[in-house]
Formats: C-alpha cells, structure tokens, sequence
C-alpha cells in the first residue's frame, strides 16, 4: 500500500483552469456591483461624492469599473524602485491616491505585470507608466 501523502496534491486544472476563471467572475461580480451602486445615485449625489474624494465624477464612474485590487501592481513598483507604499500613505495620501486613480485606470497593465514579473529593475516601464514622473520624483527625493 503506498504510504499517505502528507503534502497537498497539485492539480493543474484547478490551478490553471478552475482558479483563473473563479478570480475573473469574482472580479466582474464587484465591478457589477460598483455599478449598481453609481447607478444608484443621482447626479447631484454622485458630484458630491465625486468632491469629497477630489476627482472628477467621470473618473470616479471610469474607477468604478474596476475592482478593487486594480492599483495592486503600483505597490510592487514602488517597492522595486526601494520606495514603501505604507511610508507614501501616511506621508503623502493625497499623492499616493491619485498615483492608484491612475494606475487603476491605465491600459499597460499586462505589460507592467510582465515586466515586473522578468525584471523589476528593467527601465522599460518608464515609457508607458502614467505614474513614472511621480514615482521618479519620489525616488530622487529618498536618495537626496
């Protein structure tokens, strides 16, 4: 009799198939969900709510759209250029919400999590980052 395996068994299609599908119906579930919810408010609700959170309400429907891990990759950035998000939200909060409204919003991101993912030290992602002259600005910054 083969001896119990006490490690958890790999299964690829689960992996592979079953998680990638589960994580984009989780997803599209809370954009729904967003979208639900700004449907909901009226138009002078909505301006208001777009005030207290100081963009424009084109924005905060085009942010609606996303769920609400869509900024993740800009904390990876921030940690490969030797910055700390956790520093920039308690030091800059207003800066560090519009650099996630615009990492949010932005159409790279396949392309940053490639080039993340194969080296984070790569250069390339200056060319197309929306958030490159900030974060370049913050790294001057912490080295002087």
């Amino acid at each position: 009799m083969p001896a119990k395996q006490t490690e958890t068994q790999n299964w690829p299609f689960l992996d592979n198939v079953i998680g990638p599908i589960a994580d984009w119906w989780r997803k599209h579930a809370e954009v729904r969900d967003n979208q639900s919810s700004f449907d909901a408010l009226g138009a002078d609700e909505l301006a208001r709510v777009a005030q207290d959170v100081g963009i424009p309400a084109s924005d905060l429907r085009k942010l609606a759209q996303h769920c609400a891990d869509a900024a993740d990759l800009l904390e990876y950035r921030v940690a490969s250029l030797g910055l700390s998000a956790s520093e920039l939200g308690r030091d800059a909060p207003a800066q560090l919400r519009d650099m996630e409204r615009l990492c949010t919003m932005c159409e790279h991101k396949g392309r940053c999590a490639r080039d993340l993912a194969a080296d984070s030290s790569d250069p390339i992602w200056r060319r197309y980052c929306p958030n490159e002259p900030t974060l370049s600005e913050l790294q001057r910054e912490a080295a002087g």
